[in-house]
């Protein structure tokens, strides 16, 4: 490693923050630290966390991360989970904890975009085609987007909203805690749904500005997530065991950086990201919509690109929930085992991973997890097969609309946390019938996608797309004609399930 140039980047995940040494060839994370995030829950259909604390956390991870390296480290870059809001004051000092992307206290907002005639899903008509004409999309009903958030500061927190100097991303937060700057990525702008993003590129709209309450002046300013938005200031240098004045990147949210880390950056390849949540995307010259399923299309993390995404609220989370309830947290190597065991459906079981609602194909706030057909005869290993097929259908379920909007892929690229169990990997690639390339370390796509911002925007790489040239897959795996059969019925079953199911969903939880 003589020689070479180092990239410190920070992956903020719901459950876990990562903290990854990234070399600066064949961007492989030569050192990873790790360790649990805390989401608080105030009260049902609230998250939250203390962004005070998540850099502190970060920091501790860094000064192990770096020890021996600080003197060739060239950049810094961050990636947080998406759609957060925290609201700073003019020094920079959090006014509440950060409201997250899974928080739903503000679903219905902004009110009047539900009401008045006509109405199409629920929209109000008119609103709805100027949403989309201008922004490429709209907040959904669940309340999750920034929009909503801020307006439901408005009501239940006024002072907060009126100290506020700027509203922040989680991301934007830190990188103003390394450099004293206020910036937003293009793609956590675009999900604001408050950007014009016509013509690939995106600008503040002051109409919609003006028409939903939110002063300019309390946003910051846009910049590409290739863009330096400062040096690290003496203070944060400190904290991170870092040289002061290293060029921090703008960065971007989670999906569009791990995006960039998955490998697939050319206009129209896909990529599916199996972490606590999943996704599946491709990056395109065009912004592509389909409303009826929640398919959109942001601004990506390469500049002048839109990023079309269908996400959806659980994937491995919900093996983590299942291996914490029963008293086997972080038994990994148990789930492959009972993979092996059980073959796809062999279990007798269906489960939907809605533990905290859908968005695409639905956007249902009221879905909740259901493991349908127990029995006393179903083991442990049969619940853990069913939970990992749930999520294979899930995943199916949205990709067909996706793929249709998109266009047929010859293959996919594979990444994410999830990729790592083997048989989910191997399923998936039979149950979209697509061969699926599994990128190496998929667990550092994010990692991998924020050194690669660092890169460009120090000049060390010419662009992103040269930077994802240097990427290595370790894994293909080719559908099985059986077993894409087995996953075909099952997702009858699936989708009847859902069709016979989500009135009731909506009468317990509304």
């Amino acid at each position: 490693m003589d020689g070479e140039v180092f990239f410190v980047a920070f992956d903020v995940g719901t459950t876990k923050l990562k903290a990854g040494l990234v070399e600066g060839g064949r961007f492989r994370v030569v050192r990873r630290l790790s360790r649990p995030a805390d989401v608080l829950y105030p009260r049902s259909g609230w998250a939250e966390q203390d962004v005070e604390g998540l850099w502190d956390s970060l920091a501790g991870l860094a000064r192990d991360l770096v020890d021996g390296f600080e003197d060739r480290v060239v950049g810094v870059a961050f990636t947080a989970h998406m759609a957060g809001v925290v609201p700073v004051d003019d020094s920079g000092a959090p006014l509440r904890n950060a409201i997250i992307w899974l928080d739903e206290r503000a679903a219905g907002y902004p009110k009047s975009l539900w009401r008045g005639f006509p109405r199409v899903y629920g929209y109000n008509l008119f609103k709805l085609v100027r949403f989309l004409r201008v922004t490429g999309g709209a907040p959904g009903k669940t309340g999750k987007d920034p929009l909503s958030k801020l307006h439901w500061l408005m009501d239940n927190e006024p002072d907060t909203f009126r100290r506020a100097y700027k509203f922040l991303g989680v991301t934007g937060y830190l990188v103003a805690k390394a450099t004293g700057s206020y910036t937003m990525s293009p793609d956590e702008a675009s999900l604001t749904w408050l950007a014009d993003t016509r013509g690939n590129r995106v600008v503040w709209h002051e109409g919609l500005l003006r028409e939903y309450g939110i002063p300019l002046e309390k946003l910051p300013v846009i910049r590409d997530s290739t863009s330096i938005a400062g040096r690290l200031r003496a203070d944060a240098a400190r904290d991170l065991g870092l040289r002061e004045g290293i060029p921090v990147a703008v960065g971007g949210g989670d999906m569009t950086v791990a995006g960039i880390g998955s490998g697939a950056v050319s206009v129209g390849e896909a990529h599916v990201y199996i972490g606590t949540s999943n996704w599946v995307a491709a990056h395109h010259t065009r912004r592509l919509l389909d409303i009826s399923h929640y398919i959109g299309s942001i601004m990506s993390a390469i500049p002048g690109y839109y990023f079309v995404v269908a996400e959806q609220e659980v994937a491995a989370g919900a093996l983590e929930w299942f291996l914490e309830l029963t008293g086997r947290s972080g038994g990994y190597d148990l789930v492959e085992e009972a993979l092996e065991r059980v073959p796809p459906g062999g279990s007798g079981l269906l489960f939907t991973p809605w533990l905290y609602g859908e968005r695409a194909p639905v956007d249902d706030p009221y879905l909740r997890g259901a493991l349908f057909n127990i029995s006393l005869h179903s083991t442990w290993e049969d619940v853990a097969r069913a939970i990992v097929d749930g999520i294979i259908l899930n995943i199916k379920w949205a990709y067909n609309y996706f793929e249709k909007l998109v266009g047929r892929q010859n293959y996919l690229a594979l990444a994410g946390g999830g990729a790592l169990f083997e048989e989910l990997a191997r399923n998936l690639a039979s149950a979209l019938n697509r061969p699926v390339r599994r990128l190496r370390d998929p667990q550092d796509a994010g990692l991998r996608g924020a050194a690669a911002l660092a890169c460009t925007g120090t000049g060390v790489c010419s662009s992103v797309k040269e930077a994802a040239r240097r990427f290595e897959y370790d894994r293909e795996y080719r559908p099985d004609p059986q077993i894409w059969r087995v996953y075909e019925d099952l997702f009858k079953h699936y989708t009847s399930l859902y069709k016979s199911t989500r009135g009731l969903y909506r009468a317990l939880n509304k």
